[in-house]
């Protein structure tokens, strides 16, 4: 999805008929499944709805409207993007299937200790073909008034001041991710440690590496299973790139890449990784992290890369 479309999309929300449910969820996890959902009620229904509205509006007009796109998740947000990911990717699909089933059986008892967040969902009317869609905020709602700081009081009808006891909640108007037509679409890193992913970070540095060395591209496979393992961080390997995988597998591309990284090449065509740096050079280029510019031939280190759509 487009940024347009998807500003269009919270843009049309209040003409579309969607109806509303609240959840707070707090993390536990020492449990399977870690997260814990109370269906938060609202003395008039119209409260909520209204809310739905008006954040549906703000999102679309300070947060969606603030991006430049939307891009694939590749682990380095840029901050002025919107980054997409698939709710079937092996980063977040079990996690997921937790999250989405603690909705499905939350139940009416507060939750106790603190919140880690809310959820907004929107449910389309029957006879429509609308799809679902989920705002999530990744905040404690409950303002405590009285703490270490300060104490709140309010005014009665005899104008004197009266200790406020209860707790206050508040709703913002951003949230940190939203899920629609099977994706997630996040504004920050907060979805990543609602699902653990830095957990599932290292599993897929693992099946990286695996599939690196099975193009026994390397003369010494165990020593740069040595160096994969010691790099540092997980995210570069979420963006292994098949082709580049393909082009390592063959002599030809072999020698073309060595040439590039300035990496040795043995007689039988294999390349000599021999220190952490060449096999950190090695990893980004297969990770997509490190190109040559073709009119200068300077090889080129970016963190995230997007392919530009031309007319």
């Amino acid at each position: 999805m487009s940024k347009e479309l998807l500003c269009q999309t919270l843009s049309d929300i209040p003409g579309k008929g969607y109806s509303w449910s609240l959840y707070f969820f707090k993390i536990d996890r020492r449990s399977n499944n870690p997260y814990t959902m109370n269906k938060v009620r609202f003395k008039q229904q119209q409260y909520l709805v209204d809310y739905a509205h008006h954040l549906s509006s703000v999102v679309s007009a300070l947060q969606v409207e603030k991006i430049s796109q939307v891009q694939d998740y590749d682990g380095e947000n840029t901050k002025i993007s919107c980054d997409k990911l698939a709710l079937n990717s092996d980063l977040i699909s079990e996690r997921w299937a937790h999250f989405e089933l603690s909705v499905a059986y939350a139940s009416d008892e507060i939750i106790k200790g603190k919140i880690n967040g809310y959820i907004l969902v929107g449910h389309a009317p029957s006879e429509s073909d609308y799809p679902s869609l989920t705002m999530v905020k990744v905040a404690n709602p409950i303002i405590k008034l009285n703490n270490k700081r300060s104490i709140a009081y309010k005014n009665t009808e005899d104008d004197e001041l009266d200790l406020i006891t209860d707790d206050i909640y508040r709703l913002y108007l951003t949230v940190d991710f939203i899920v629609f037509e099977q994706h997630l679409y996040t504004f920050n890193h907060n979805f990543e440690a609602i699902f653990d992913v830095e957990k599932t970070l290292l599993k897929v540095k693992l099946k990286a590496s695996e599939k690196i060395l099975e193009t026994n591209c390397v003369y010494d496979a165990e020593a740069f299973r040595g160096f994969i393992s010691q790099y540092k961080s997980p995210r570069t390997f979420i963006t292994l790139n098949e082709k580049r995988i393909e082009k390592i597998s063959q002599s030809k591309g072999r020698t073309h890449i060595a040439s590039i990284l300035r990496i040795p090449i043995d007689d039988a065509g294999l390349l000599v990784v021999s220190d952490m740096e060449k096999a950190s050079l090695l990893i980004k280029y297969l990770c997509y992290k490190i190109f040559q510019e073709s009119e200068t031939e300077d090889v080129l280190e970016a963190s995230t890369i997007t392919k530009v759509q031309l007319a």
